[in-house]
């Protein structure tokens, strides 16, 4: 059964069988009019997958992005506000996953193909969506025909032909005239290419070689026979084991150095761990590549800053504008960067200190940060008693707060009252 049967409970009826997200050499050289890359590894599909560095990768991007708290907002008199109550789709975009597990699909698919899919089940009186199932790249099949001049894509969910309004499609890496988005493998086929061909060679070189790692040395001679017999019994002795070797005989263990060809192999593996995580722009150590540096800070709380703004902004601002597309007029959606970009304990208490005394938070506001309840009289804002506007000399007597002070001439001196108002008082005889 289709995953249209499922969402829907209907009889399946398919269109198309065997489809397949991954186009063939021909297709790509269609869709794509400068043609193939000319390297003889390329990888296809999910074998890039198999590239360890290519994984942690994709899994540091999907779990630090689907971790992130989404909110959707819309302005009030030029001021954002939060929508309430909040959208379905931004609580819970499909009812059979969470939130989390949605935007972890969503990124293991623009990571790895470049493009993300999602088919909507479901829609408000207002005709924006309330549902959307994320389909899996290798379910979905995007025919594209040419009219007008344009690309008109069509798309095949699991064998069904279905209404492109009703899918939503996400590209990482557009290519202007092209039905899909580049994948990071297709930006960077050698890099990856290389790497996938290390692992292969590395697989196939320490599970199948020749090359023994140490050897038993001795001045007699030995038949067939007894060469055997020592190989065997100290297999059988020393195999998975550390135990101490005692050996008899005028026997000697030499084991054999690392060979030039393990040695560039070994390298070879370390410098495409570096090209795969710039492809992503991830610092290295961020894979566990502990031997290369970074030069966007020294502190963790800096290297942190800049992976945000040099690497996850990209991604955030892709899905932010996808999802603000789906909502009603007016509205948008932003990942809540404050859990990542959360300092230390001193770092935050000297800046929810400057922030209390500017009069930027009250207390509340800075214990809801901090996951804590709100106290009385915690929404009273300070503000320092000497603000006032640059070069004004504050006068030693002012007036009450919200009273304006008494008129002044301008040399300072009250006002005297005119002559024959009916204010002078009469003078008497006593």
């Amino acid at each position: 059964m289709s995953f249209l049967s499922r969402a829907f409970g209907t009889p399946e009826e398919r269109v198309l069988t065997g489809s397949s997200f991954v186009p063939t050499p021909a297709e790509d050289d269609a869709m794509y009019p400068w043609g193939s890359n000319s390297y003889s590894v390329t990888p296809r599909g999910a074998r890039e997958t198999q590239v360890a560095a290519f994984t942690a990768c994709v899994t540091l991007l999907a779990d630090t992005i689907a971790s992130l708290g989404l909110t959707a907002y819309q302005l009030e008199g030029g001021i954002p506000v939060p929508v309430d109550p909040q959208p379905k789709l931004v609580m819970n975009p499909y009812p059979e996953t969470t939130l989390f597990e949605w935007i972890w699909m969503t990124m293991e698919a623009l990571t790895v193909t470049g493009n993300g899919f999602g088919y909507i089940t479901a829609r408000n009186p207002d005709d924006t969506p309330k549902a959307i199932m994320p389909v899996h790249p290798d379910f979905m099949t995007v025919n594209v025909a040419a009219k007008n001049g344009w690309m008109e894509p069509t798309y095949i969910v699991d064998g069904t032909k279905v209404p492109s309004a009703d899918v939503v499609h996400i590209k990482r890496y557009p290519v202007a005239g092209a039905a899909l988005g580049l994948s990071p493998v297709q930006r960077a086929a050698a890099a990856v290419g290389i790497a996938l061909a290390a692992e292969r060679y590395g697989l196939n070189y320490f599970k199948d070689s020749a090359n023994p790692s140490s050897v038993l040395e001795t001045d007699q001679t030995l038949d067939t026979d007894q060469t055997k017999g020592v190989m065997q019994r100290w297999i059988a002795s020393h195999s998975g084991r550390r135990r101490p070797a005692i050996l008899t005989g005028g026997l000697k263990w030499k084991p054999i150095a690392i060979s030039p060809n393990e040695s560039q192999f070994l390298e070879t593996r370390r410098y495409q761990r570096g090209e795969i995580a710039m492809l992503f722009r991830i610092p290295p150590h961020m894979i566990g590549d502990t031997e290369k540096s970074t030069s966007w800070g020294t502190g963790i709380e800096q290297q942190t800053l800049g992976f945000v703004k040099f690497t996850l902004r990209a991604w955030l601002t892709c899905i932010e504008q996808a999802l603000s597309l789906l909502l009603p007029k007016g509205q948008y959606v932003k990942f809540t960067l404050d859990d990542l970009l959360r300092g230390d304990m001193k770092s935050r208490f000297e800046a929810y200190k400057i922030g209390r005394e500017m009069g930027l938070y009250d207390v509340n506001e800075i214990r809801a940060k901090e996951d804590l309840g709100p106290v009385e009289h915690g929404d009273i804002r300070l503000q320092p008693m000497n603000y006032a506007p640059l070069g004004s000399v504050p006068t030693t007597d002012s007036a009450p707060a919200g009273q304006p002070e008494p008129e002044e001439t301008a040399g300072n001196e009250p006002a005297e009252p005119d002559e024959g108002d009916g204010t002078d008082e009469e003078e008497t005889d006593q």
